[in-house]
């Protein structure tokens, strides 16, 4: 939400659920991970009498989310973090992610922390962090291939057969360089973690308002990432058959002359973390940051 015309609020605030009812709460997670069914049965039963359950699905989705819950909670990844972020749409419901996963910066609670702070958010204690989100389309002439609303990053990659692309960069319109390589990650403060943290770029606070455009594999020394303010929008112009995806799903194949354009979203995800491990110690205990060398 636009707290003037050049810049967004990125705030984190305590959970608030309905007090006059009992909670709607609806279950997704990944079944291919082993004891995820259990953990979702444990958690019917947990919340008892304490909240609604509108249903348990543990199916690979892209179905948009019919039902209104006060509360999603996703078993899984990040990938199943991202799934449900599709899914739910405009929806603004607090998401909290019981990391299934090898590192989980979404799936933000561990399993063993999931009934505490799965209480936390009934009881109106729980922390939740708003976070912000792009809007990303692909245009072919006066086409639009692709209208998708990201939580992570897109990103242009090279199609088999192709040894480099050319990506011009513009923002706001104004040219600003042209990226040779192997493709360009555009991602948000909490995609910064994901691909781009892989290629090399920055990481950013989620609280910032920003995006960070980062070349992978670039041709020449110069060509370095870009932190650019969130309220910009960035387009890049294709010049060689290339691979645009979104959040690791959204892909179509890409001609030259195709534009990606990137701007802010509308749309904001609620993040439910565990007040005893927020961004800075997920980064210490799970990718060891800042941490002195082992002897």
């Amino acid at each position: 939400m636009a707290s003037n015309s050049t810049s967004r609020n990125i705030r984190s605030d305590r959970l608030q659920l309905p007090q006059s009812r009992l909670p709607r709460v609806l279950i997704l997670g990944d079944q291919a991970k082993p004891d995820v069914p259990e953990l979702a049965e444990r958690l019917v039963e947990y919340l008892g009498d304490r909240a609604k359950v509108l249903g348990v699905d543990l199916k690979r989705s892209a179905e948009p989310i019919r039902k209104k819950p006060d509360l999603v909670l996703v078993l899984g990844g990040d990938g199943a973090m991202l799934a449900a972020s599709r899914r739910l749409g405009k929806r603004r419901v607090p998401v909290m992610g019981i990391n299934f996963g090898t590192v989980g910066f979404l799936a933000a609670v561990s399993r063993e922390r999931a009934a505490h702070v799965l209480d936390q958010a009934l009881k109106g204690e729980a922390w939740v962090e708003d976070r912000a989100m792009m809007h990303a389309t692909v245009k072919r002439d006066s086409q639009v291939l692709i209208d998708a609303h990201i939580l992570n990053e897109v990103v242009i990659s090279r199609a088999a057969g192709n040894h480099l692309i050319d990506c011009d960069l513009l923002v706001d319109r104004r040219p600003v360089c042209t990226y040779r390589g192997d493709g360009v990650i555009i991602s948000t403060p909490t995609g910064s973690t994901a691909y781009n943290l892989a290629a090399h770029g920055p990481i950013l606070s989620p609280r910032l308002d920003a995006w960070v455009v980062t070349p992978i594999a670039a041709h020449m020394l110069g060509m370095r990432p870009l932190v650019l303010p969130g309220h910009r929008t960035a387009h890049m112009r294709v010049h060689q058959r290339s691979l645009f995806t979104a959040d690791g799903h959204e892909e179509c194949a890409l001609r030259p002359g195709d534009v990606v354009r990137v701007g802010p979203s509308s749309r904001r995800f609620q993040l439910i973390v565990d007040r005893d491990e927020l961004f800075y110690a997920r980064l210490r205990s799970k990718l060891h940051w800042g941490a002195p060398p082992a002897s």
